[in-house]
């Protein structure tokens, strides 16, 4: 599968409808992510936009991405809740 956006040749299948009616695929070079039933100015490359195309250059020069910060431990809150004024 080749990516419309960066045409890497190694997008691959992230998930598959169980009636097999489409599919979504993903690029690991640019992150890509598309289904199977978008338009063919979207699934094609030699159809996709050029503005919004990516070239491996232009993906070694964009900003690094924020790390994803640890999930938090089910049932805890960092939230400190809301005193709520008292009445008198």
């Amino acid at each position: 599968m080749i990516c419309p956006r960066c045409e890497y040749a190694e997008a691959y299948t992230v998930f598959e409808a169980d009636d097999k009616a489409w599919e979504i695929f993903r690029c690991p070079r640019c992150n890509f992510n598309w289904r199977s039933t978008e338009g063919q100015e979207l699934t094609e490359p030699d159809l996709y936009n050029p503005r919004f195309k990516l070239s491996e250059k232009k993906i070694q020069d964009m900003a690094p991405k924020p790390p994803v910060p640890p999930l938090r431990k089910t049932g805890t809150t960092d939230v400190r809740e809301k005193k709520s004024p008292s009445r008198t």
